[in-house]
């Protein structure tokens, strides 16, 4: 599971309406019964109140992880939200359950054997959509947990922008084909199973000086880091033969003087 904030953003969305839902629904409850007198002790919990508190911030979060992908701050704080919703929808979603075997035969005046109207029935789907919306939330919060902990663990995530680390100072790597003492600019790019190296060459009119990327990838998690010689590296193109042999140059005739001309005098 990578971490993916166009979905991150979608499922936290539909965690905010849901947590609203649970929210409504907590609100709802607790007033009618009550101005019914109904002796329904679990509603009177409010667990989907506080649930549903949980879930609309977890929501919120991964909305604004999603539209930043790059911020671990945000990361972070989802990750630990999401696990406290996972815990809260436990509960709602267990008190849930048994609320609708205790509150079946809720009775009026706060008394079991009291009388009245019945609510037996309301009690019961209330607390079996309480159920189902917990359950719902359990999963998408280990979702929204889980996908934090692949952005944070992931350097191949593409949506974290890579490290440039600038060194200035004398040359730690020799081109094969640099001259002694010419500057060299190492590009060394870590974190990419399968990562070749590529050898560039720099625009023309530009100082000619070599660039690479190491050609030993390290471990996936360290960072791209980039080490320069006394100032930065100028732009570069890459070239279409890399590795082909250099043409021999062209045979010169050798130097010296010219050769003797002899005439021959007239018979």
């Amino acid at each position: 599971m990578g971490y993916d904030g166009k979905y991150l953003q979608g499922m936290g969305w539909t965690l905010v309406v849901m947590g609203s839902l649970n929210i409504i629904l907590g609100i709802a409850a607790d007033a009618a019964f009550a101005s019914m007198g109904a002796f329904t002790i679990f509603h009177y919990i409010s667990a989907p109140i506080w649930n549903g508190i949980f879930v609309v911030i977890t929501g919120v979060l991964a909305i604004f992880s999603g539209k930043k992908p790059t911020n671990k701050g945000l990361m972070v704080g989802l990750m630990i939200l999401g696990i406290f919703t996972i815990m809260s929808a436990i509960c709602s979603f267990s008190l849930s359950i048994v609320g609708s075997f205790v509150d079946g035969n809720c009775g009026y005046g706060f008394r079991p054997w009291g009388y009245g109207r019945d609510c037996t029935s309301a009690s019961i789907a209330l607390h079996v959509v309480n159920v189902l919306l917990a359950l719902a939330e359990i999963v998408m919060a280990f979702v929204a947990a889980i996908m934090p902990c692949c952005g944070l663990a992931s350097a191949n995530n593409p949506h974290v922008a890579p490290v440039v680390v600038y060194n200035q100072g004398p040359n730690m790597m020799q081109g094969p084909n640099m001259m002694p003492g010419q500057a060299a600019y190492v590009v060394v790019q870590t974190g990419v199973p399968g990562a070749h190296g590529i050898q560039y060459s720099t625009v023309s009119g530009m100082p000619q000086q070599q660039v690479f990327i190491a050609q030993h990838p390290y471990p996936a998690a360290a960072p791209m880091q980039g080490y320069y010689g006394a100032q930065a590296p100028p732009p570069y193109m890459q070239q279409s033969n890399i590795g082909a042999a250099q043409p021999p140059a062209a045979a010169q005739p050798p130097a010296g003087p010219p050769a003797e001309t002899k005439t021959q005098p007239p018979a």
